[in-house]
């Protein structure tokens, strides 16, 4: 008989038994390894810190922290700061906790009103807001910027003349360049508290004042530094181009610059610098002579003896004489289009807007001013299709010379053949 079977059936049951023994010993470590042990830290939700790079001293920052309690209920919010070159952070204050809940932000949230502490240019300022729970557990967050020099400077350089020539006396209406070199020395970035220069807050604008003999200052205009695109602290130069007020020949003007840049407080203001030009008098603009008479005429194919114009001795050019002296022709009548053209190196603006009037208020200075403002790309040696009522103003072969003419009469007798004619003021 084999005795086998009679003992094969509790060897077989002690494993089973020794199976349920270790899943009840599982079961009861990992109880114990999941359940909590100690407090809960409290918990930060997106915060709005403080998101630039330099700030100046006196500068009042708001930044919003958003939060929440855990196990146990928050005591109070610290708020540290370490400046630089120190190695220590300072308590700035702290804030006992008051409930605040924000169903917008689903969380407390607490508004902290920074001030920006004193320090060295260039110093790296960390700031710390710390919440503190009832249960000792402290959880943070932090920004850091660096210290800027809040108030900008200011500095003239010679003016110079754009519509007129070098030392030339400015009438009303001429443009004087003022160069205003601002924050001189100046950086917009630092990386290290040693780093070379003066870090500046971003300029914001640039104002001009002016004042005519006795009246009283006022605004003359506003721009913004740059006028396009980011705005920084570095040294730059503005060219500034003022016309001289209408009005003011005989009186002294006085130009006034005023860089700002924007400074944090409650309510926001600005810091500036200032400086005032030296002052200017205009003289009274020049006249010029009646308005003369000019026909242009065309015949034939080729123009003519009467075709061009010499606007320096009043005259007409034959055909055949030196092209350096036909500062204004007709070059072409094709298509039923007049082309007015200078042969030599005589250029023409034509008015645009308010033309007739520019015609008959037009003095040496007012037309110059007009050529000299206008862009290079206006200042052409031809017009392909001229007609009765044009106002153009002509720049006479490169030189301080100028004219001013309107087109008063287009008489076509034929198909190429053409009487132009035009009422021509200069000196």
């Amino acid at each position: 008989m084999n005795p086998t079977p009679l003992f094969s059936r509790p060897a077989r049951l002690l494993p089973l038994a020794a199976v349920l023994l270790l899943l009840s010993s599982c079961e009861k470590e990992l109880d114990t390894y999941y359940s909590e042990v100690g407090p809960q830290f409290p918990t930060f939700s997106t915060n709005a810190l403080g998101t630039a790079s330099k700030y100046a001293t006196g500068e009042v920052v708001p930044f919003e922290l958003r939060f929440a309690p855990q196990t146990d209920p928050l005591k109070e919010i610290r708020i540290y700061q370490k400046i630089e070159p120190g190695r220590d952070s300072t308590l700035v204050t702290t804030i006992p906790y008051k409930a605040s809940f924000s169903r917008i932000r689903q969380a407390d949230t607490l508004v902290v009103n920074y001030v920006v502490p004193a320090g060295a240019n260039k110093a790296n300022v960390k700031v710390d807001a710390l919440l503190v729970s009832a249960n000792g557990q402290i959880k943070g967050r932090n920004f850091s910027f660096r210290l800027a020099e809040a108030t900008p400077t200011v500095r003239l350089t010679a003016p110079a003349n754009v519509t007129l020539p070098a030392g030339a006396p400015p009438a009303p209406g001429d443009v004087v360049r003022f160069p205003v070199v601002i924050n001189e020395g100046g950086i917009n970035t630092a990386s290290s508290f040693t780093a070379t220069g003066i870090l500046y807050k971003d300029i914001d604008s640039l104002i001009t004042y002016v004042k005519v003999g006795t009246a009283a200052e006022r605004r003359f205009a506003r721009q913004r530094v740059p006028v396009a695109g980011t705005q920084s602290g570095a040294a730059t130069t503005v060219n500034v181009d003022v016309a001289l007020p209408a009005g003011s020949a005989g009186q002294p003007v006085v130009f006034r610059f005023e860089a700002k840049s924007r400074f944090l407080s409650v309510p926001p203001s600005t810091r500036s610098a200032t400086a005032t030009a030296t002052a200017l008098t205009p003289v009274a603009a020049t006249s010029l002579a009646a308005p003369r008479t000019a026909t242009l005429s065309y015949t034939g194919t080729a123009g003519g003896d009467l075709a061009a114009f010499d606007l320096t001795t009043f005259a007409p050019v034959a055909a055949t004489a030196p092209v350096t002296t036909k500062d204004v022709a007709i070059t072409s009548t094709t298509g039923n289009a007049v082309r007015l053209q200078a042969l030599n190196t005589t250029r023409f603006v034509r008015v645009a807007t308010g033309g007739a009037a520019a015609y008959t208020n037009a003095t040496l200075n007012s037309i110059r001013q007009t050529y000299q403002s206008a862009a290079t790309a206006s200042q052409v040696a031809q017009f392909d299709n001229v007609l009765v009522g044009d106002v153009i103003i002509a720049r006479l072969r490169g030189l301080d010379q100028y004219a001013i003419f309107t087109v008063t009469g287009l008489n076509r007798t034929s198909t190429t053949d053409v009487a132009l004619t035009l009422a021509i003021k200069t000196l």
